[in-house]
């Protein structure tokens, strides 16, 4: 029985041995993934950075680009405001021309035309006198 204790003792300790080096091998590997997990998380902080660093200036160049544009525009707003304006003159500056141009004709029409009658009168009497003289 004491051997039996003995084999059993001896089975339990090499059961141990074999789960310690089990256990063993498996933090090695561990150790030689988590190594590889940290130089992966390295390089990847590294591209991160260097992303970063790349980026910079042209997000600085977008900022200034977009307060030139932000400027253009108001510029331009107002020159448009300004435009605006001077149509506005100019459409005013027309329709007195139009007003203009309807009083003096509603002025001038009528003598003209009375004018025009007259010499047409006068015309039409030296015809009819010269043809009479002609006979």
């Amino acid at each position: 029985m004491e051997q039996i204790t003995n084999i059993l003792i001896v089975c339990a300790l090499l059961s141990i041995t074999i789960l310690a080096i089990v256990c063993v091998m498996f933090m090695l590997k561990a150790q030689t993934a988590l190594q590889e997990l940290m130089k992966y998380v390295g390089n990847l902080a590294q591209t991160v950075q260097k992303i970063e660093a790349d980026s910079q200036p042209v997000f600085t160049q977008l900022e200034t680009t977009l307060q030139d544009t932000s400027t253009t525009m108001k510029s331009l707003q107002k020159q448009m405001t300004t435009v605006e304006g001077a149509l506005d003159s100019i459409k005013q500056i027309a329709d007195r021309v139009n007003d203009l141009e309807a009083k003096l004709q509603a002025k001038i029409e009528k003598p003209v035309m009375q004018a025009a009658g007259f010499v047409s009168g006068i015309t039409n009497a030296i015809e009819t006198f010269m043809s009479e003289f002609k006979k």
